[in-house]
């Protein structure tokens, strides 16, 4: 295990993790406004429960939902993935908890509220997706049952953030259910534009060292590739040319082993919208 490596990780999970509680506390439920996945089922309860005159901070509401599936990750998902958002997720409850016992008035403006703090959210989502953890168990739970049911995650997803809008529908008044809606928008586009989850991507690698970093890859994970004799037009250098396929959260540990070998590779990714033939899909790792 790469220290460097691992404590850079860490500090991105770190930094995403406190930029999602931060739209979340500061914009989201100030506003009335209900977060998607997990922690929009921890809103929902803290509202419900203070309802009947039993108040909870929303960073224990978080914590607490989470523990079942964090357990059924063990189970069912890389420990890896579960062990890295057990800390975002811990994390997140601290600071949820701090920043909701310390409140700071941003706004009053519910679509700016809506639109920045789902932005917020989004970023912070992705930067902790990108860093091989989640912000909430919904990621786990998706990943599951998409294995167990041979379904979709993106339609997993879709269908836990309707049930949070629908019961948002009840519980609040409908402009508020709309601006809900305008921040999961704004939240998913963010997502997907910085970390396109679960989705396969294809990786082009230009080195003067392909065959250490083919045989490096090849000993570090289960991917196959292409390799391809390649000369620089301008340098008349000989090189090669690795092509390959794979999920994208598989990239940021890929991208390491190639870097560590040739800090001056060149490598671009590109988004596989259709494969033909076998492709393996492994857990996120």
């Amino acid at each position: 295990m790469n220290l460097h490596v691992e404590i850079k990780r860490i500090l991105w999970i770190t930094l995403g993790t406190l930029v999602f509680s931060v739209g979340v506390s500061y914009f989201i439920v100030p506003a009335d406004l209900i977060p998607g996945g997990l922690t929009g089922f921890a809103r929902l309860a803290q509202y419900g429960t203070t309802q009947l005159g039993l108040p909870l901070n929303l960073g224990i509401w978080v914590v607490l939902l989470n523990i079942p599936i964090m357990v059924l990750g063990l189970k069912g998902i890389s420990k890896r993935f579960v062990y890295y958002s057990t800390y975002s997720i811990i994390l997140q409850g601290v600071a949820i908890g701090f920043f909701e016992a310390n409140p700071v008035v941003i706004g009053e403006e519910i679509l700016a509220m809506s639109v920045l703090g789902g932005g917020l959210v989004g970023l912070g989502a992705a930067m902790t997706l990108k860093s091989g953890a989640s912000t909430g168990g919904i990621d786990i739970v998706a990943q599951y049952l998409s294995l167990k049911l041979q379904m979709s995650i993106g339609y997993i997803g879709i269908i836990v953030n309707a049930i949070i809008l629908g019961i948002s529908l009840l519980v609040f008044d409908a402009q508020f259910a709309f601006y809900t809606l305008v921040s999961f928008i704004v939240t998913n586009m963010l997502i997907d534009k910085l970390h396109t989850a679960y989705k396969r991507v294809r990786l082009d690698i230009l080195s003067t060292h392909g065959d250490e970093i083919k045989d490096a890859i090849i000993a570090r994970s289960i991917r196959g590739m292409t390799m391809m004799n390649a000369r620089g037009a301008y340098t008349g250098e000989r090189r090669k040319i690795l092509w390959m396929v794979l999920q994208v959260h598989e990239v940021y540990d890929i991208e390491k082993v190639i870097t560590d070998i040739d800090p001056d590779a060149f490598i671009t990714m590109t988004p596989v919208h259709h494969l033909n033939g076998f492709f393996h899909r492994i857990l996120i790792s």
